[in-house]
């Protein structure tokens, strides 16, 4: 109470204006938020609602390029940095160009990885260069964000403070969602005591209620993305937690297996693999002659017996060599044992030798009977496995081998080898082309449903070349997929998909 017997109010700390956003970074926050509504309306709602994305996707992945280059003015362009802006922008537009629905998730994947990374090597010039410890580097990258996540609504409601219209903006929409559970309530009982009202409050919501709700569904699940993309930029400079001594210091921290401990404890692994390879030798020797075993009736089931085993033994493999190089200790001055290293090595050489063997009885299969999708992916993955293997192998034999700058690379080299392939259609004419001059039996023309519109140019090769009834499938499948072309939104339309009609003759 006042000198004249008034009471008064002074406002508490929390509702002074927040200073500890520029002018510029509130309107980068607006700006964030809209991202977070480009993204779901673009991109997530398509995929929820159709399992499709394309243009909208390449676009919002622009978009969000453009939002973190502009955050900070003046930021310098290095070899680096020019290096991940150029692959970002590739994958970004495979997601338009291809119409392999699995390739084009796996270029968004890898797009807001270059992209996550990017703003955390923006940070520190340490994070510029792949770094032994990418591993934990690329894990800070995606999770730093997640500890500014409230930056952006503070910058929002620090702009909303600064002026009368903005405070009462804010008061409106906050009584309006206060308000809103029990308006909800009393309209549904007076729609309930009132049949006339029922039916004027019906005719008027007819239409829009539902597009209302889909509308609130994704203004609340682009909030949290938007808050994402804002604290990407303006999550904290310096973070000690994953400066290299720390990160260092805990590693060492769950080194507690002695190291003779767990080079023993891959033993019986390799024990076990030298008794299978001597009693199996002819049968996987088979595979490098081409030949059929003497107790296999088909090619088919001698490819397909053990090639998937073989898979998951040399990720387990993996999994091991991880293992005891993770938690076994080490020598006092850092260096890994000569035994572990020994020992690990041993296991690689295990493990190339099934991968060798796999991948033969895989190229046998497909010679016999062609390429399909499951056969490209196993066959390049298998691939993918023995490089990581023989770089495991150069990084035990030279300490001084960064491992980490090895896999990045190959993995890179290798995924846009796949990405940019066009598999659909590299599968689609590899087929076409053996039916055609007499190497391949049959043309398979149900493998051409698992393909995409990728894999039209190369179906139409066959025309003329099939039964009536084939003719009669192949049509049916180009149709379908065309059909699907046509009608497809804006948003999840593909380059592929556009230039499938020009190729197709129905």
């Amino acid at each position: 109470m006042n000198e004249a017997g008034c009471f008064s109010y002074d406002p508490p700390v929390s509702e002074h204006i927040d200073d500890r956003f520029t002018k510029r970074e509130r309107i980068f926050a607006f700006t964030a938020a809209a991202m977070g509504f480009l993204f779901i309306k673009l991109s997530a709602a398509p995929l929820m609602t159709c399992s499709r994305m394309g243009l909208g996707t390449s676009v919002f992945l622009m978009l969000a390029l453009i939002f973190t280059l502009s955050f900070e003015k003046g930021r310098k362009i290095t070899p680096a940095k020019a290096l991940r802006l150029v692959m970002y922008v590739l994958f970004s537009a495979n997601i338009f160009i291809s119409a392999n629905l699995l390739i084009r998730w796996l270029c968004l994947i890898f797009a807001l990885l270059i992209l996550v990374y990017g703003c955390l090597a923006d940070t520190d010039s340490r994070f510029e260069r792949i770094r032994r410890l990418f591993p934990i580097d690329i894990f800070a990258a995606v999770f730093r964000p997640f500890s500014d996540m409230n930056a952006c609504p503070a910058a929002i409601k620090s702009a909303a403070d600064k002026n009368k219209a903005g405070k009462a903006l804010k008061n409106a929409l906050l009584g309006l969602a206060i308000a809103l559970p029990s308006t909800i309530a009393a309209g549904v009982l007076l729609m309930s005591a009132d049949s006339g009202f029922a039916s004027i409050l019906t005719s008027f919501t007819d239409g829009g209620m539902q597009s209302l709700l889909i509308f609130a569904v994704q203004l609340v699940l682009c909030l949290p993305v938007g808050f994402y993309i804002f604290a990407l930029c303006h999550a904290p400079k310096e973070n000690t937690d994953y400066s290299d001594e720390s990160c260092y210091e805990k590693i060492a921290s769950v080194r507690f297996v002695p190291s003779g401990a767990a080079a023993f404890s891959a033993v019986p692994l390799c024990v076990l693999y030298v008794i299978f390879f001597f009693s199996q030798a002819s049968y996987f020797l088979s595979s490098f002659a081409s030949k059929l075993p003497s107790d296999m009736a088909s090619y088919s089931e001698y490819a397909r017996r053990g090639f998937f085993e073989l898979c998951l033994v040399s990720l387990i493999n993996l999994a091991v060599i991880i293992a005891i190089n993770l938690f076994a200790k080490y020598c006092e001055d850092g260096s890994r044992p000569v035994f572990l290293k020994a020992m690990s090595c041993i296991l690689c050489i295990f493990t190339i030798l099934l991968i060798v063997t796999a991948v033969s009885k895989m190229g046998m299969y497909i010679n016999v009977y062609g390429l399909t999708r499951l056969r490209f992916y196993t066959t390049w993955f298998m691939l993918l496995l023995g490089v990581m293997f023989i770089g495991i192998i150069i990084s035990m034999l030279s300490p001084k081998f960064n491992l980490s700058k090895f896999a990045v690379t190959s993995f890179t080299v290798m995924f846009s080898a796949l990405s940019f392939s066009n598999a659909d259609r590299l599968i689609a004419e590899y087929n076409v082309s053996r039916y055609i001059n007499g190497t391949l039996p049959t043309a398979d023309i149900t493998m051409f449903r698992e393909l995409s519109a990728d894999a039209v140019p190369a179906s139409e090769k066959l025309r003329g070349r099939l039964s009536p009834e084939e003719e009669l499938e192949l049509v049916e499948i180009i149709s379908e997929k065309l059909k699907k072309a046509r009608y497809a939104d804006m948003r999840t339309v593909t380059l592929s998909e556009m230039t499938a009609e020009k190729y197709a003759h129905l």
